[in-house]
């Protein structure tokens, strides 16, 4: 049960970090001029996602460690 629940903080970690990656990336801010613009919206609702997949995730976790 311990190597399910390190593997899915992994690919979380792993997903985070890839999409940070991504946004930040010089390329991806050359090619479409306008990408900057309104990125705190965008920024603050993938957040929210990411957030609230973390909470399911753990909810789940501890039905599941409380069985």
């Amino acid at each position: 049960m311990t190597w399910l629940i390190v593997a899915v903080v992994v690919v979380m970690a792993a997903g985070l970090v890839a999409t940070l990656m991504i946004g930040q990336s010089k390329s991806n801010k050359e090619e479409n001029a306008g990408y900057m613009q309104n990125t705190g919206k965008k920024w603050g609702r993938l957040g929210g996602i990411y957030l609230l997949v973390i909470v399911v995730v753990v909810i789940c976790l501890i039905a599941l460690l409380n069985q």
